[in-house]
């Protein structure tokens, strides 16, 4: 079976027994795609691409499911519905508030509208069959332990006072009910020492130091812990060692006012040559190293498309150092870090429906009763609820009423089980991201809709593998595995949070866990924006049975030597497509370019009735940010006086 990674592709079209999703031939891949759009239609797959969902609420709700992407493709995308819209019959009375989306932002704009308006008739609409946006797990049953890993959002950054020092904090720690500090399991029955670490994402690179990993080289093997030693058993040139100690020790970029509009000048590669000065015969070998670290963690893209103020949002070396310059020398990644829930911000999805509809999720209001908890699916949508809930509802029209400068009421017309239906709202909160928003948002003045066009988004894979043992990284000695060739490049144990004195699952080699892979398609070399569609139609050209086989594949070559078998020690392989995982902010996002205002900062201000709210707006996805931007959103709404 022919691999699809992000490595095999080098022009001509995308073959592969992946291509089935299409009813039609593959995209060639040089072609142009300067939007976010392809010629095929992306419709009509079926549940064998998608592949198995694990159990509980959230079975069969893994990421972009093929209902999702058809129905995405079909009726927003590619509009075959326009010429019913106006038959469309409104259903429901008046509501105070429609929300199109039910991430976390779109959550959070719920809670504050209505813990502010007691009174107000609120509803949600959103394409998934489930809550959460990204924020969302994936459940497993593994020889009588139950298991839960993420499909997507997973972290918050603690201790809370020092991340609120360095800009990652959160004013809804109180409503979340997170306590001041967390308590972590600690693995049991290790055959030696190994340092497992609070979280998978720091030893990937900014904080390398706080877990046992190895690097696997084609040809080599695998390299213990290659960043303490300065790669020294690493089969790579010297010089390439020598620029990537280099970079991790540089420190004192240039002292300017303008930094932060300064670094969105430039890419971070050019902020690589130019200013921290790698060598150019080294800087593809140190971007092979530092771009799938980026762009999982939140850029989407590699150092040669986002802009170094992108990077510096996110850690990266050379640019962390003003960090430094504006907190007398200290390094973020000396004093804050991630503490992680098993099914990663799920339980800040459930806590914000949670605090706005109490109805919605069973349990108590404890930490571990939010984890445990599931959804009370007949108590969503009912016609005497204050907040209601319309899931698989996929939205494509957004419009004013009449002139939006005069309009009393804005009009959503959605589909959900085959029918059109229309609802009416005083007020719209769009807290989707502005690929969908400029399709679906009719009415919007020729300044928004550019705005709307500056956004480009990058896809993640998410592959949740879930193992009955892991005695095989115990004999290896490491608790996370980098790798350069094949599907993927990284996983990591990590010591889930220890929540109201229940461990929630084990952490012990001889039973069952779950690794979490993080999988962009990077594609350096290629024009902006084509990167972020050819990336995409790279992930959804790969069937279920082609990442499935690919996994077992890279898992045997790998840890074989060290005692795995896939067939006794696979339990279940769950993926989740992410087809805009991430916006990429190329050079001028973050701060506008040729003298005009920011893209971000446009869509941040209302639309009439119209608001927009999404993690995106603020220039870094994180949860925290998803959760202030659902703030402003509602507050906005709540400044209108409807």
């Amino acid at each position: 079976m022919p691999h699809v990674t992000r490595r095999d592709f080098v022009g001509g079209t995308l073959i592969g027994s992946g291509t089935a999703l299409l009813t039609m031939g593959a995209p060639n891949m040089t072609s142009s795609a300067k939007a976010q759009t392809v010629p095929s239609p992306l419709t009509g797959l079926g549940p064998d691409w998608t592949g198995p969902g694990g159990i509980g609420d959230y079975a069969d709700k893994n990421g972009n499911t093929h209902e999702v992407v058809n129905a995405a493709h079909g009726h927003i995308r590619n509009s075959d519905l326009d010429k019913r819209i106006r038959n469309a019959p409104v259903a429901d009375e008046l509501y105070d508030l429609i929300i199109v989306g039910a991430g976390i932002s779109g959550l959070t704009s719920a809670f504050i509208h209505a813990r502010d308006n007691p009174s107000a008739k609120i509803l949600i609409l959103d394409q998934h069959a489930i809550f959460g946006g990204e924020a969302k797990q994936n459940e497993f049953e593994v020889d009588g332990y139950h298991l839960t890993a993420p499909q997507g959002s997973t972290g918050i950054v603690v201790p809370f006072a020092p991340a609120e020092k360095f800009g990652f904090g959160s004013p809804f720690l109180k409503e979340l009910g997170y306590p001041e500090e967390f308590v972590y399991q600690e693995p049991k029955n290790l055959s030696q020492p190994i340092l497992v670490p609070r979280d998978a994402w720091g030893p990937m690179h900014i904080s390398w130091e706080m877990g046992d990993t190895a690097f696997y080289y084609e040809g080599k093997g695998m390299v213990k812990n290659p960043w303490r030693n300065g790669f020294r058993d690493a089969p790579l040139p010297e010089k390439l060692k020598k620029a990537l100690v280099d970079l991790e020790l540089y420190r004192t970029p240039p002292v300017r006012d303008d930094w932060a509009q300064w670094l969105d000048t430039m890419t971070y590669k050019e902020f690589l040559l130019n200013v921290a000065e790698v060598p150019a015969d080294c800087i593809d070998g140190v971007l092979d190293v530092l771009s799938p670290v980026m762009a999982s963690m939140g850029c989407g893209q590699g150092g040669d498309i986002i802009s170094a103020f992108s990077a510096y949002n996110y850690l990266m070396p050379g640019v962390i150092g003003y960090y430094r310059y504006q907190h007398g020398g200290a390094d973020p990644t000396d004093s804050v870090y991630l503490a992680t829930f098993p099914g990663g911000n799920t339980v800040a999805a459930k806590r914000f429906l949670k605090l706005a509809k109490p109805e919605a999720l069973s349990g108590d209001d404890s930490l571990y009763g939010l984890m445990e908890s599931k959804v009370n699916w007949d108590q969503l949508d009912l016609p005497d609820q204050k907040v209601r809930m319309r899931l698989s509802s996929t939205v494509f029209s957004v419009v004013h009423e009449g002139k939006p400068f005069k309009a009393k009421t804005v009009r959503v017309t959605y589909e959900k089980g085959g029918d059109l239906v229309s609802v009416r709202g005083k007020a719209v909160i769009c807290a989707g991201q502005q690929h969908a928003n400029r399709r679906i948002c009719h009415d919007i003045s020729k300044e928004y809709r550019e705005a709307m066009q500056e956004f480009h988004h990058a896809p993640m894979l998410v592959i949740n593998v879930a193992l009955r043992n892991w005695k095989f990284l115990d004999k290896l000695g490491v608790a996370g595995v980098r790798w350069f060739e094949g599907l993927g490049w990284w996983t990591s144990l990590r010591r889930n949070l220890v929540v109201d004195g229940h461990d929630p699952q084990p952490l012990d080699p001889r039973k069952p866990v779950v690794l979490t892979q993080y999988i962009p398609f990077l594609i350096p070399g290629l024009e902006w924006p084509d990167q972020c569609t050819q990336a995409r139609m790279m992930m959804f050209s790969m069937s279920y049975a082609d990442i499935e086989a690919q996994v077992r594949e890279q898992f045997t070559k790998m840890f074989g030597p060290y005692g795995f078998d896939d067939k006794r020690d696979i339990a279940g392989i769950i993926t989740n497509r992410q087809g805009h995982a991430y916006f990429v902010g190329r050079p001028g996002f973050h701060f506008g370019r040729d003298g005009k205002k920011a893209a971000k900062d446009v869509l941040r201000e209302p639309y009439h009735r119209i608001v927009f709210g999404h993690s995106e707006l603020s220039g870094a996805q994180m949860w925290e940010t998803a959760a202030l931007e659902g703030e402003r959103a509602a507050k906005q709404v709540q400044a209108m006086k409807i």
